[in-house]
């Protein structure tokens, strides 16, 4: 796009007045917003499916590897499932984004549980203080 907008300036004049105009809730300026922009984008974009390019590359396989929860991801796991949120979020009707942050937080708590409950690290490395 290095010869379609000359400055930050004329990008901000063609585009900025329209982006306050849809979060304001003018519908009518957001299809004509959007097709202008993929319109200018369009050409610079490449997508494409590795199937399309490398016809010689084998289907894609997926393994399911089950395993055990460690004892602090199990224990994690029972905690957050008998919070009173988690079982509010959870209770027939509901809402769907409620129970898909559940189903977030349970998926942290199995795959990272350190971003769900984060532990401080200790080492048994100690340095004296520089003078």
């Amino acid at each position: 796009m290095p010869y379609i907008f000359r400055s930050r300036k004329e990008f901000s004049f063609w585009f900025e007045n329209p982006m306050n105009d849809m979060i304001e809730g003018n519908t009518a300026e957001n299809a004509s917003v959007i097709g202008r922009l993929h319109g200018i984008i369009r050409p610079f974009v490449l997508r494409r499916l590795k199937k399309d390019v490398e016809t010689q590359m084998p289907g894609k396989y997926e393994h399911i590897v089950k395993c055990q929860l460690s004892r602090r991801q199990m224990l994690m796991y029972e905690e957050f499932m008998a919070r009173s949120s988690t079982r509010n979020a959870l209770r027939k009707g509901g809402n769907f984004m409620g129970m898909m942050n559940v189903l977030m937080q349970l998926r942290k708590v199995c795959a990272h549980p350190d971003l769900f409950e984060p532990r401080s690290v200790v080492t048994p490395f100690v340095l004296d203080p520089v003078d």
